[in-house]
């Protein structure tokens, strides 16, 4: 295992639990690993053996975010199980509360650069994701998909 001294842990409360890395995972520097929020959850993360997250990544759980063996995250993508509720007309987003869900990556994913994943997906086994994606919907194992919001890529 590999964590670059910059990565930095959030988390509300013992993380022993939450928190488990694989075999030969490599955390890059400037990442952030955050486990809970504001929200009053605490989340897991749960990375596989030789997985790799790029620099400058954010992965924040305040539920469960799974990430397979041998998958790469590239520089800036940020995957987020938690995202703010806007469901209440005349309320204050900051004042709304907070919705989310999973997170689940499959074996040997491609995540590029600057991609943006969203609480509910799950992204299939040897899909990739093109740079700057958001995903906002499941990706079929195998997919590659692209774009914003992310959907397949036409060949």
């Amino acid at each position: 295992m590999l964590v670059d001294p910059s990565v930095e842990l959030r988390t509300s409360g013992d993380f022993r639990n939450r928190l488990f890395l694989g075999e030969g995972v490599a955390i890059d520097k400037g990442s952030i690993l955050h486990l809970g929020n504001d929200c009053g959850l605490d989340g897991v993360i749960e990375l596989g053996h030789g997985v790799y997250v790029g620099p400058y990544c954010m992965l924040v759980s305040s539920h469960r975010l799974e990430i397979g063996e041998n998958t790469l995250i590239g520089a800036h993508a940020y995957l987020i199980t938690v995202n703010h509720r806007t469901d209440q007309i005349g309320v204050p987003v900051v004042n709304q509360g907070y919705r989310g869900g999973d997170i689940k990556i499959g074996k040997n994913v491609w995540i590029g650069a600057h991609v943006v994943v969203l609480p509910g997906v799950e992204i299939g086994d040897n899909a990739v994701i093109g740079a700057g994606a958001v995903v906002t919907k499941s990706v079929p194992s195998g997919e590659t998909w692209v774009g914003v919001p992310a959907r397949p890529q036409q060949r």
